[in-house]
Formats: C-alpha cells, sequence, structure tokens
C-alpha cells in the first residue's frame, strides 16, 4: 500500500533520533493502518476509501506522534549533550589530575629539599658547642677544630662567632633574648667586638671591628648555653635558599591545593553523569509511550 508508505514516510521526514528507533515506530504506524483499512474493507468499503479513512481517523495520532517526535528529538540531542559534556569534565579531570600530581610530587621534593635548612641550624649549632663542650676558654685546640666546622659549612656560612655568656650577659638577660637559650633562633646579631673569636674566609679574623654584621633579617642563627653564645651568618649565596625554605614554610601552598581543578572538574563529571542518567532514563520511558 503506497499511499500508507507515502504518509508514513511524511510524518518521520522531520524526526531525527536513533535510526532503529524510528524504523520500529514507522512499523508499528504501518502495522496499525493496515489492520485499521483491512476492518474497513471488511465492513464494505473499497480499498482506496478504507486507506483514506483509516489515514483520516489516524490524524488524531498523527498529531500526538508529531508532537513526542519532536520533543523527543530535542530531548535526545539535549542528552547527547550533556553526555558530550559529562565526557569532556571527566577527560580534562583525568588531564589536571596527572599535571597536578606531578607538580604537588615536585613541590613536596623541593620542600623536602628545603627543610635540610631547619635541620642545619641544630647540627651546626651541635657542632660548635661539642667543640666548646670541655672548655672554659677558646685555646688553639678550640680554633682548629672550630676551623674545621666551619670547613665543614663554608658554602653555606659566611662568618661563626663564639662569644663568652659572661661577656654578653646583658644581653642574655634581655627578655627578648631568652629564646636563643631554648634552641637555635634567627636574630639580630651580636657585635662581633665582643667576640671570643670569629672565623671567616676559613680563618681566624682579627680585627672584629671591621665586621659588618648582616642585614638579612633571617641571615643570623644565635644558640646560647651556660657558657657560650654562638651565632653565625649565612652566606649571601645562601640566603636565598634560606628565603625561600621561610617562604615556603610559611606561606607555601598545602599539597591538596594542587589538586582544585581535577577535583572541580570531577565534581562537575558527576553532576553531569547523573543529569544524562537521569534524561537517557526519561528517553527510554518516552520511547515506549510513543510506541
Amino acid at each position: 500500500m503506497k499511499q500508507i508508505d507515502k504518509y508514513i514516510q511524511s510524518i518521520y521526514k522531520d524526526v531525527v533520533g536513533s535510526r532503529n528507533e524510528v524504523e520500529e515506530l514507522k512499523r508499528e504506524m504501518r502495522s496499525h493502518l493496515i489492520e485499521a483499512v483491512e476492518e474497513l474493507k471488511a465492513e464494505g468499503k473499497t480499498e482506496e476509501e478504507a486507506i483514506r479513512m483509516a489515514i483520516n481517523n489516524f490524524g488524531g495520532r498523527n498529531q500526538m506522534v508529531k508532537g513526542l517526535s519532536e520533543f523527543f528529538t530535542v530531548q535526545k540531542k539535549f542528552t547527547n549533550y550533556i553526555l558530550t559534556l559529562s565526557v569532556l569534565f571527566l577527560v580534562l579531570s583525568a588531564i589536571f589530575f596527572i599535571t597536578s600530581y606531578s607538580k604537588a610530587n615536585a613541590y613536596k621534593e623541593e620542600l623536602d629539599q628545603l627543610q635540610v635548612v631547619e635541620e642545619e641550624k641544630e647540627i651546626i649549632m651541635n657542632d660548635v658547642f661539642d667543640v666548646l663542650d670541655t672548655s672554659n676558654e677558646v685555646g688553639d685546640k678550640e680554633r682548629y677544630d672550630l676551623l674545621d666546622v666551619f670547613n665543614k659549612y663554608d658554602d653555606k656560612l659566611n662568618l661563626v662567632a663564639v662569644f663568652s655568656a659572661k661577656d654578653v650577659e646583658d644581653w642574655l638577660q634581655d627578655k627578648d633574648n631568652q629564646a636563643v637559650k631554648e634552641g637555635p633562633d634567627t636574630h639580630y646579631p651580636i657585635d662581633y667586638a665582643n667576640a671570643s673569636i670569629v672565623i671567616g674566609n676559613n680563618k681566624v679574623i682579627e680585627d672584629k671591628d671591621q665586621i659588618v654584621p648582616s642585614d638579612y633579617d633571617m641571615g643570623t642563627v644565635i644558640m646560647a648555653n651556660d657558657n657560650w653564645v654562638v651565632q653565625y651568618e649565612y652566606r649571601t649565596s645562601y640566603e636565598k635558599t634560606v628565603e625561600k625554605h621561610l617562604q615556603y614554610t610559611n606561606y607555601g601552598p598545602s599539597i591538596w591545593s594542587f589538586y582544585q581543578i581535577p577535583i572541580l572538574f570531577a565534581a562537575l563529571f558527576i553532576a553531569f553523569g547523573g543529569v544524562w542518567l537521569f534524561l537517557n532514563r526519561q528517553n527510554k520511558r518516552l520511547s515506549t509511550v510513543m510506541e
């Protein structure tokens, strides 16, 4: 029945969707129309009259099918758009996660390396106090041993000075300076003229009055016990490392802050994925209604 086939084609000519679903709908409509034609022919109508009456009677359903088809087409497009966005967010999340993981690892490794700055404060001070531990004065043996300690860290240290606690007693009693008795503390330098010995450039500096203290506020470290006060300054070339350690420790980002972007895209993937699942379920229900 060519007239019925032509009529069905006219209905579905603008419908965009799954080819299999559209073909199934066409077959269903053709089956209903042919069944209606056969019933009308059984009532005595000619085939031409039966086809015309079946198509006219199907007009209400035709409008419904066209309306549903148009809505179905729009919703299918929107569903596919949501799916595309969801997959895009998943891909972006994976890409940014890999990048963030690499950056976070590099940052952590650098942070671990800079942690040596803090650890070395204790190590250097312990080495100096080990030399002074059994002595009440800086003799020749102590001078040589202190030179050995300086040489050990000469790539980091500019000056190492040792003060007798008695010579700087007033300084030690100042409440602002009490922290140096508890451990190595960054501090404004004590006047080198009061030092028992000052070592720099791998030698003992005799003219202590000519020493210009460091103007870098974190460039001098001081520690004291009952007998001695030890003070050392960093080399200018090493101050950048010290400052970087300070900035990373106090103001650096946390490791998890590197993952904010991939987490955001992962959240968007989950959200859009949920919307796609909902719409896909609705499309299946709509397809059932159309059938």
